[in-house]
């Protein structure tokens, strides 16, 4: 196709136009065209481009058809008042079911089967999410629901959804769950709970319950739940230990007097205002509290004056208790004056764990910290320094304290520093641990315990810290007629 130009178009303007007519017919003959390739190109891809689709599974079928409807059930099974349309293919893969089914049992050849629940904790609605999930591939745990599905899976033998429940239930430790979490876990021998669920308190007995408004939380901690914390080492101990069994008597109170209103003055005064001079643990009321207190470290409830005080006019702890370790103290005392003792040495790690003050703070700010730990420490003046980057100790030595310092040029002492993260629910999510540190800190003497990875603040910074090297001391359950 050309453009021909004949004579009738004589002006230039005439011949223009012309070729503009052309050039524009041109134009749109080749857009179109390229706009039918595009399309072509579309479609094309279109038309070779899966397409996913949702339909409804085999399992959603299974689920709704076979469970939800019930049907071609095989057996009705009747828990707490509800009958369940089942079927034995299914049902087999509990073992509970499946030795049922399997084996010569009367009920092998049973179409009902009646299931007598004798654990409160199984409800019917963990009986019919247990006996759904049997049915598809998935299951819904809710945590305010999760020990009912637990219970109801180590009834029915499931390991899969006990595995299940146990994630969700670490996931999920916290003030409100971390009671109950402990004793599913003591009910239903889960081990890894268990040791998770004392963790948490560990870290958090004295971080959270230590607190007017959490004392009605505080408790409801059973006896035996805690006098293992009290007697663990890895308790977080917030100041010193005089601060534990202050919180000890607030426990105690607060157990035996469930209904009434209290403040940590009146619990004070309840103990210091009795005309009783018998100790208070050896009263009938407190008798079952006997063991925890025993748990206590007593050596080091008695290092400050404004301490030995408190025990005193509280008349909670016996004083034949005390008195023995006072005597084992002011020996112990004696051997550092006559240099005979100069901290310890390389011991059991049983007996470091055992034996050693537990001290603690929380740095709540990313700045520069200083502090002590009161009391009396055998003429050691230790003070503890960390920052953001790290942990350091320091031998305190100053002239004008002089006369109240041990004079020995050179200090042995053990310590075990460990520094934990929390996050909101006051779960560990980082932590770090010095190890058991054997320190020969001469006068004015800094060394650093720990160099930290990259952490975040709060800060909850636990030791233990070892002074002089350990001896046993008389076993209080001898003394408690002494008072």
């Amino acid at each position: 196709m050309g453009l021909s130009i004949s004579s009738s178009y004589s002006t230039p303007y005439q011949i223009i136009s012309k070729v503009s007519e052309f050039v524009r017919g041109t134009k749109r003959k080749l857009s179109e065209r390229d706009t039918e390739d595009n399309m072509d190109k579309i479609i094309d891809i279109a038309m070779h481009t899966p397409k996913r689709k949702k339909v409804e599974t085999t399992a959603q079928y299974i689920y709704q058809a076979l469970f939800k409807e019930g049907k071609n059930s095989d057996v009705k099974v009747s828990a707490l008042g509800v009958d369940f349309m089942l079927h034995k293919i299914y049902l087999c893969q509990s073992p509970y079911f499946a030795s049922m089914f399997g084996g010569s049992w009367l009920e092998s050849e049973k179409t009902f089967i009646n299931i007598d629940v004798v654990d409160p904790a199984i409800t019917k609605e963990s009986l019919n999410t247990v006996f759904g999930s049997l049915y598809c591939d998935e299951i819904m745990l809710n945590p305010i629901e999760v020990i009912p599905i637990l219970a109801t899976a180590t009834m029915f033998q499931l390991d899969g959804i006990i595995d299940k429940c146990r994630e969700v239930m670490i996931e999920t430790i916290n003030s409100k769950t971390a009671l109950d979490y402990y004793s599913a876990a003591c009910q239903y021998g889960d081990t890894k709970l268990k040791e998770r669920s004392i963790k948490w308190f560990l870290v958090n007995l004295m971080g959270y319950f230590y607190n007017l408004s959490h004392l009605d939380q505080l408790g409801t901690i059973p006896i035996d739940l805690m006098s293992l914390l009290v007697l663990h080492p890895d308790l977080c101990v917030m100041k010193t230990e005089i601060t534990l069994y202050v919180l000890l008597t607030q426990w105690m109170y607060v157990q035996l007097h469930p209904d009434e209103e209290y403040s940590s003055q009146e619990i004070t005064n309840f103990y210091g205002s009795r005309k009783d001079d018998v100790p208070y643990l050896l009263t009938e009321e407190a008798h079952p509290y006997i063991s925890v207190f025993q748990n206590l470290r007593l050596q080091h409830l008695i290092t400050h004056h404004m301490d030995v005080e408190l025990l005193l006019r509280e008349n909670v702890i016996p004083k034949g208790w005390i008195q023995n370790v006072v005597m084992q103290q002011w020996k112990l005392t004696l051997k550092v004056n006559q240099n005979e003792e100069k901290g310890p040495a390389e011991i059991s790690r049983e007996s470091f764990l055992s034996y050693s003050l537990r001290c603690g703070r929380t740095l709540e700010v990313r700045e520069k910290h200083m502090w002590r730990w009161t009391g009396f420490h055998y003429g050691v003046d230790l003070i503890m320094m960390a920052d953001d980057r790290s942990l350091s100790i320091k031998r305190n030595h100053r002239p004008e304290y002089e006369q109240l310092l041990s004079l020995q040029t050179v200090r042995h002492i053990a310590i075990r520093v460990t520094v934990y993260t929390l996050n909101e629910q006051r779960q560990i999510v980082y932590s770090q641990c010095s190890g058991i540190k054997y320190l020969s800190l001469s006068k004015s003497e800094e060394t650093t315990l720990l160099t930290f990875d990259q952490i975040n603040f709060p800060l909850v910074i636990s030791a233990n810290v070892l002074f002089v090297t350990p001896e046993e001391v008389e076993n209080v359950e001898n003394v408690l007629t002494v008072t």
